[in-house]
């Protein structure tokens, strides 16, 4: 469960960024919030922003986290990570560090992660890890558990730290000292040392939110369905797998009387692997229904849904955090209404699973849908280049009342600045010019 989210450093945010996943003092639909180690956290928050404002930068850096976690160091050939370069705010006047910190709870427990890493920009150089540190849990309070800069590791030696990691103080210090002999400033000290010299439970609860409990999505409108069961998930007597979360979708949203199954095209390692997507119909005077690969015959909308129910049912069991971008692009507004109840409404998100997504329509601007502390927005400075995040409960109640029309005054300006372009400006060619004593464009002889 994420409670906050923050930057630094990273495209078009030059100054530290944060998706605040707290609840404030706000009251209304205060029934929908999730409850955890004595916080009020929000089940879902909309991020909206003009092109180019820089809401997608937010999801990528949390992916681009998530992907260093993951790999356990900066040097990874991930996609993500090859043009790391390109990534500092292009207008510093010196190189500055990229921070990545993120506050969560995972199985229970509370903890601060974060780390800087240094790029030089639009060059391809050595990467270097200059900050990591780790905060747990004790009681109620985040204890500092090890801070790092660019030369050595500080593992803190007070009482309630050497009863998490469960070791002796002079042992620990010798333990310490030859991690500093061996300190990689590429790779992270939880992922490594950490987690084989010092604490292997606490290291892999930390690592099990970036790589099970996180998952982001910030190519929703391309990305395409790719899936993998494991032979004890997949019926006895058929290579054909019927979801029934899939059927509801299907029913739900009226697709038409077609069913939807996975095929298996590969075995791996006792799995099945590349799970295709097929559609079964049966039409008049068939016995037996015909299985035709579903990218042939169903919408990029019907396809990006079900890309979507698929993993739907373990977002909820597990509680995952859901972050995407653009994630209506290609599915109907009502369809992603009625998928932000389901995570707002506790009664069946039980296990604190969140959803976190841009988009620019507005129909979600709404006090129906959302409290103001769930609607974010972001902004770029035209004269700076750099981006900055508010959210609408920012304004205070008095200037934004729990029942006034969201959208309404959204369109008006009040709470963001909205893209406006003057597109005529584009066709003011000398082939176009209109004729000022007569207000229109003089025909071309031949014409």
């Amino acid at each position: 469960m994420l409670i906050s989210y923050s930057f630094r450093n990273f495209r078009s945010f030059r100054e530290t960024a944060v998706l605040d996943m707290k609840a404030g003092k706000q009251r209304t639909y205060d029934e929908n919030l999730i409850r955890e180690a004595g916080m009020r956290i929000l089940p879902s928050a909309v991020i909206y922003g003009a092109n180019a404002s820089g809401k997608s930068n937010i999801i990528m850096s949390l992916a681009l986290m998530q992907e260093i976690v993951t790999w356990g160091s900066v040097e990874a050939s991930s996609p993500i990570m090859m043009n790391m370069e390109l990534y500092p705010f292009a207008y510093n006047t010196e190189p500055e560090p990229i921070l990545f910190q993120a506050e969560f709870i995972n199985n229970g427990r509370h903890y601060l992660y974060s780390f800087e890493i240094i790029v030089k920009p639009f060059q391809k150089d050595k990467r270097k890890i200059v900050s990591e540190q780790l905060w747990v849990s004790c009681g109620n309070k985040l204890v500092q558990v090890f801070e790092r800069d660019s030369q050595r590791v500080d593992i803190k030696r007070d009482k309630k730290v050497l009863s998490l990691i469960q070791y002796n103080e002079n042992l620990l210090a010798e333990f310490e000292n030859k991690i500093n002999i061996n300190l990689d400033p590429t790779k992270l000290f939880l992922a490594h040392g950490f987690k084989t010299l010092i604490s292997s439970d606490i290291a892999d609860d930390v690592i099990d939110f970036f790589t099970s409990k996180l998952l982001v999505v910030n190519d929703f409108a391309l990305r395409k369905l790719n899936i993998s069961m494991a032979f004890s998930e997949m019926p006895k007597k058929s290579v054909a797998v019927w979801n029934t979360l899939l059927d509801n979708f299907i029913k739900a949203a009226d697709f038409g009387p077609q069913k939807l199954m996975l095929k298996p095209q590969k075995i791996e390692e006792n799995r099945f692997e590349d799970m295709q997507l097929y559609s079964a119909y049966t039409p008049n005077g068939f016995e037996k229904p015909i299985m035709i690969p579903a990218e042939l015959m169903e919408s990029r909308g019907t396809l990006k849904l079900l890309d979507f129910a698929i993993p739907f049912i373990t977002v909820f069991e597990e509680g995952t955090v859901f972050v995407l971008d653009e994630f209506d692009a290609i599915i109907h507004p009502e369809l992603v209404k009625g998928i932000i109840a389901l995570f707002n409404d506790q009664s069946f998100n039980k296990n604190g699973a969140q959803l976190i997504f841009s988009t620019h329509n507005p129909i979600y601007m709404s006090n129906r849908i959302f409290r103001r502390d769930q609607i974010k927005f972001v902004e770029r400075d035209k004269d700076t280049y750099e981006s900055t995040i508010h959210s609408l409960a920012d304004f205070g109640s008095t200037e934004v009342r729990n029942d006034e029309n969201y959208m309404i005054n959204y369109f008006k300006g009040k709470y963001s600045m909205l893209p406006y372009i003057d597109f005529t400006k584009f066709f003011n060619t000398p082939d176009n010019v209109k004729d000022p004593s007569t207000g229109r464009v003089p025909r071309k002889p031949g014409r």
